[in-house]
């Protein structure tokens, strides 16, 4: 009988690490195939451009032809820039400067250089971020910041409010970021935060961007022991993300 409960735990525990690999293989499978796509467009237009400088096409479009190139260039090293850091982050070899953050401030920071192109948009940036302190890496919490920011005024149709508040509960702070926009799809909410997931394809594509901001949100929020979401407000989309206070008396991450 012993035998057999030991043959058993064995079958079971190969099950269910062969069932774990597997996830993980596809998982890696999907991403890879996602980078590939996401690599696809801004490789075809610089062959492209080149070509047309390689044929030696009138002077007056050389410059134009540069500037396309030269984008595509700064937008694939964005990408890759973003990959590197997501790959770092989800295999736990990102490493974090922990300090006290005023999250407020920071949340200051990042929306006081939005306030020009809020204003060009007819967007109202409204804040309500009372003092609170984190523990975490300073950089890479503005990065998070600067994403839900900037992804609400990307998303905000003109007119409308970019709202962007702090809450505590508890011994943690909620960072709210809403916007007057449309709706996400309600399948749609569980899958924003994933690697190359766009809403809607065509839009998110031609408004620039990695395809991996929402996904590194939850990964900086995860490796500094928080949470993330989205929902469907009364106005529009609203993203947060919970992080712990910071505690004096605590270890820091």
């Amino acid at each position: 009988a012993v035998y057999v409960g030991t043959l058993l735990l064995a079958l079971l525990l190969a099950f269910y690490t062969a069932r774990s690999q597997t996830r993980s293989l596809r998982r890696e499978r999907a991403l890879t195939n996602a980078v590939a796509h996401e690599l696809k467009t801004p490789l075809a237009l610089l062959r492209s451009y080149a070509e047309g400088l390689q044929e030696d096409i009138a002077p007056e479009k050389r410059e134009e032809y540069l500037a396309v190139i030269m984008e595509e260039s700064d937008r694939m090293a964005a990408l890759v820039n973003s990959l590197l850091d997501f790959s770092r982050m989800a295999s736990g070899k990102m490493a974090l400067r922990a300090e006290a953050v005023d999250l407020s401030g920071l949340v200051g920071e990042v929306c006081r250089p939005l306030d020009r192109p809020a204003a060009e948009k007819g967007v109202r940036l409204a804040l309500e971020t009372p003092p609170c302190t984190v523990s975490g890496d300073r950089e890479r919490l503005r990065a998070l910041c600067a994403e839900l920011c900037g992804n609400a005024l990307r998303h905000c149709r003109p007119g409308g409010a970019v709202r962007v508040s702090l809450a505590r509960k508890g011994d943690r702070v909620r960072l709210q970021v809403g916007n007057d926009g449309d709706p996400i799809p309600p399948e749609a909410l569980e899958r924003v935060f994933d690697p190359f997931y766009r809403v809607d394809e065509a839009r998110d594509r031609a408004q620039g961007g990695s395809g991996l901001g929402l996904a590194l949100v939850r990964e900086t929020a995860r490796l500094h022991g928080g949470t993330c979401g989205a929902e469907n407000g009364p106005s529009g989309p609203v993203f947060w993300v919970e992080l712990p206070l910071y505690n004096s008396g605590a270890s820091m991450i």
